[in-house]
């Protein structure tokens, strides 16, 4: 049986990117990224909250190079990229586990300028389709 481990969200930014660069020599940026479901109001009147979820997200390459230069706090972005989990030990010796995207495709959705409104994906290792961006002006978004 086949398996996808694909992960496609669409939120805000919540902090400028943090960038560094790997001892080998890559450079690699973290950010988060908010996603909200909102809430709503039944007909008997009970109302449900709005529910806030953050997501880390992890950049490589260009990616992280095109994250320094052009993403900021508040800036909406489409996200595409796979799961991964990893575990380390805290100042106290407990074991934690943070589970984060490693983002393939990042694509700024904000219209500011047009440095901003462009796809950047980095290139598959795989064999695989990237659907290119539409740049069609007969569509209503």
């Amino acid at each position: 049986m086949a398996s996808v481990n694909q992960a496609t969200i669409i939120g805000y930014v919540g902090e400028d990117p943090k960038i560094i660069t790997t001892s080998n020599g890559k450079t690699m940026a973290t950010l988060t990224v908010a996603t909200t479901e909102r809430g709503y109001t039944k007909r008997d009147g009970t109302t449900s909250e709005d529910r806030t979820e953050w997501h880390n997200i992890v950049l490589f390459g260009k990616l992280a190079e095109i994250a320094r230069d052009y993403i900021r706090k508040g800036a909406t972005l489409y996200i595409q990229g796979k799961m991964r989990t990893r575990s380390y030990d805290d100042k106290d010796g407990i074991k934690r586990y943070v589970t984060e995207i490693h983002a393939d495709t990042v694509q700024m959705l904000d219209r500011r300028s047009t440095a901003t409104s462009q796809q950047y994906a980095e290139p598959q290792q795989q064999y695989g389709y990237q659907q290119p961006p539409m740049n069609d002006p007969d569509l209503p978004f």
